[in-house]
């Protein structure tokens, strides 16, 4: 067995926790190899390896909740396995569950494992209208889906409603602010990925293939899933980009997103967004942090100039 590209700051899976990923793939199966998955915010992924008795190879992927975060571990394992789980029976491309070990009876700390998806990340996508089109394409698809899933919750920490000190707009952001005071509008709930954005996404000969990461799947306002990647193409690429996304999206859909729900998801943006895009883009982007205040302003007073 061979371990590589492991980051430093989180340590390797366990033997024991490699043996029971080998169990979950077939009796008597061993792990060839271990490979540390670029990005993983709040967990640690590995694509592993596996042959079974007779010689067949599997891969599939093991996710750790680990340090920090592995408080939460247990309810977000079980609750990405129920997705998982429901999603079996649709026809959104995503991994199929092979097993949880949510109490980290056998890997240390609370953990997923699934199969593993052909594709990569793509940032840079030769062809932008083809990428945001099949990214459209898919989010729609997903908010057809039927399956059951929690109630979505927002992640907008209110406490961080503080007009930023380099805005040159300050009054934007207090029209902002008032905005989401009011009680939100009423919206035809569906199923919701609910970290909707491109790091999410993998991609095979310019074709959307997998959407992974479902831990937050939710049945909510599809504007959270809209308004989440808006503000994600406003930080690493455009602001007109995301509006080429709202307006592409209300128009295959035929779903109007409310301005109350896109502004509240522009707002997570405070108090500000930091390395860990560089460390989610890895060596396939090089992050513009010092444009991306700039975009994101412009995004949001697109966003409260709408009907």
């Amino acid at each position: 067995m061979t371990l590589t590209d492991l980051q430093p700051d989180v340590a390797a899976p366990s033997e024991g926790a490699l043996r029971w990923v080998a169990r979950s793939i077939a009796p008597g199966a061993t792990v060839r190899t271990v490979r540390r998955l670029t990005g993983g915010i709040s967990s640690a992924m590995y694509a592993v390896s596996v042959v079974d008795t007779k010689g067949r190879h599997r891969r599939c992927v093991l996710r750790r909740w680990v340090s920090d975060h592995a408080g939460d571990g247990a309810e977000r394992v079980r609750r990405e396995a129920r997705i998982l789980e429901g999603l079996e029976r649709t026809d959104i491309p995503t991994p199929r569950l092979l097993g949880i070990d949510a109490d980290g009876d056998e890997c240390r700390e609370p953990a997923l494992l699934m199969t593993y998806l052909d594709g990569r990340v793509d940032l840079t996508p030769r062809d932008p209208q083809d990428w945001l089109g099949e990214m459209t394409s898919m989010l729609v698809r997903i908010h057809n889906t039927n399956i059951e899933a929690p109630v979505a919750e927002s992640w907008l920490s209110r406490h961080n409603l503080i007009v930023p000190e380099w805005s040159k707009r300050p009054d934007l952001w207090r029209e902002a602010f008032a905005l989401v005071e009011e009680s939100p509008p009423v919206s035809a709930p569906c199923l919701i990925h609910h970290d909707y954005q491109q790091f999410n996404l993998l991609w095979r000969r310019g074709r959307l293939t997998g959407v992974v990461d479902w831990v937050f799947g939710s049945f909510g306002p599809p504007g959270i899933d809209v308004a989440h990647l808006r503000l994600n193409l406003s930080v690493l690429y455009s602001s007109a980009l995301a509006q080429q996304f709202l307006d592409l999206y209300e128009a295959t859909s035929g779903r109007t997103v409310e301005r109350w729900w896109d502004v509240e998801g522009l707002l997570k943006y405070l108090p500000g967004w930091g390395g860990f895009l560089q460390q989610q883009a890895g060596r396939r982007l090089s992050v513009d942090f010092e444009g991306m205040h700039a975009r994101v302003e412009a995004t949001l007073a697109s966003a409260l100039r709408r009907d």
